[in-house]
């Protein structure tokens, strides 16, 4: 019996370690700290916002974003009309997530991705999120980049996926 309980907790321990991944179209992929974000094209934050909002490969506003296809929101310190040039913003850092809009019904799936610049653009981070329901799972990185079309682009630090 204890030998049956080791092997399953043992199986059970080895196939979470198996979530990670290198491919940026697998579940299990994590953007690596390190790894770059080029936007390419200027970036336009209106003048009543700190953000400017990236879907279907165009700029477009919060009100005409579609909430349950992938959009990802570029962050910035402070208010006003103003275009980013483009530059390459370095990863710091990423959280996935979820949270309720409405219980319980409607869930945010979303990813934080925390950047700096070398160029002194007061970014914070760009946010990717998508609504769905408890039937749906997190987007994929993969996801993110078609959602970016040729707005953003990532380098990945791949020496750091790799650890």
């Amino acid at each position: 019996m204890k030998k049956s309980i080791l092997f399953l907790t043992a199986l059970t321990l080895s196939a979470c370690a198996s979530l990670h991944s290198t491919d940026p179209d697998s579940l299990g992929f994590s953007i690596p700290e390190g790894s770059t974000l080029s936007l390419n094209k200027k970036l336009t934050i209106p003048h009543n916002d700190t953000h400017a909002v990236v879907q279907y490969g165009k700029e477009t506003t919060d009100n005409d974003r579609h909430d349950y296809d992938v959009n990802c929101r570029f962050d910035v310190r402070e208010f006003g009309l103003r275009t980013i040039e483009p530059e390459n913003f370095t990863v710091t850092r990423t959280e996935d997530g979820q949270n309720w809009i409405s219980q319980p019904s409607i869930l945010r799936f979303y990813t934080e991705i925390y950047l700096t610049s070398n160029k002194g653009t007061d970014v914070i981070k760009m946010v990717c999120q998508e609504y769905g329901d408890q039937t749906d799972y997190h987007f994929t990185v993969k996801e993110i980049q078609v959602a970016l079309g040729d707005y953003f682009s990532f380098d990945f630090a791949s020496d750091k996926q790799e650890k």
